[in-house]
């Protein structure tokens, strides 16, 4: 009893659920879902807003791909519009010349995308100097699945600790030990790709960031807390 009034309060302290990790189709390519669909099954889930992180690396076809990955955002930022739900633009970039590493960025515009495109031929050093900014949060996805690297930590703002894709072992414990470790901020996220996924993970928080740069604000704030499949984890 007193684990379950202890639990309803901290809902209830933070009692707005995000979702940091999700994917469209045909943006990204693994995707099983479409942006309308995404957004509805988060908000008739009880969430109230969402960072659309498509895959984001090059491409034989450049425009093409950016004019889908725009659109796709797009969608799902009316369809939360209808739904009364917050869609953040994000992304998950990978620098395919360097290694198989995937990082999480959140706080930049959908027209910075070409000029973000630009930035991903090189390294992940190369991108963080010539364009993040200090209004951008990066950090590393899943870093202990097989075939990841490590050693980023100078040019990583946090960590994506929880990861909940069924199809791989993210190794949650390692990865939050990892962030704590390097003293990083620690994230949370569903790596949403197909209907059926069904253990959600929630980022819950006392306030509803507005925008990207809310968003961004309230990740370096470290003030949220997990939910995994409807239990707070403290």
């Amino acid at each position: 009893m007193i684990k379950e009034d202890a639990e309803k309060q901290i809902k209830e302290a933070f009692p707005y659920r995000l979702e940091l990790h999700a994917h469209t189709s045909p943006a990204s390519r693994c995707s099983q879902v479409s942006p309308e669909d995404v957004i509805t099954i988060f908000h008739n889930a009880g969430y109230d807003g969402i960072a659309i992180t498509n895959h984001f690396y090059e491409k034989p076809d450049k425009d093409e791909f950016l004019k889908i990955y725009r659109d796709d955002f797009l969608k799902a930022y009316e369809t939360g519009k209808k739904l009364g739900m917050k869609v953040y633009l994000g992304a998950e970039l990978r620098f395919v010349n360097e290694n198989d590493n995937d990082y999480l960025l959140y706080g930049f515009e959908l027209d910075e995308l070409e000029k973000m495109y630009s930035h991903i031929s090189g390294t992940l050093e190369d991108f963080v100097r010539d364009f993040k900014t200090d209004s951008m949060f990066l950090l590393q996805a899943h870093p202990f699945r097989n075939d990841m690297e490590r050693g980023f930590e100078q040019f990583l703002d946090g960590v994506e600790a929880f990861n909940m894709h069924p199809n791989h072992n993210s190794r949650v414990a390692l990865a939050m030990k990892y962030a704590d470790e390097h003293g990083k901020i620690a994230t949370a996220g569903t790596d949403y790709h197909h209907i059926g996924h069904d253990n959600l993970c929630a980022t819950r928080s006392s306030v509803l960031p507005e925008n990207e740069a809310e968003l961004v604000s309230l990740l370096r704030s470290g003030n949220f807390i997990y939910e995994i499949s409807g239990k707070v984890v403290v």
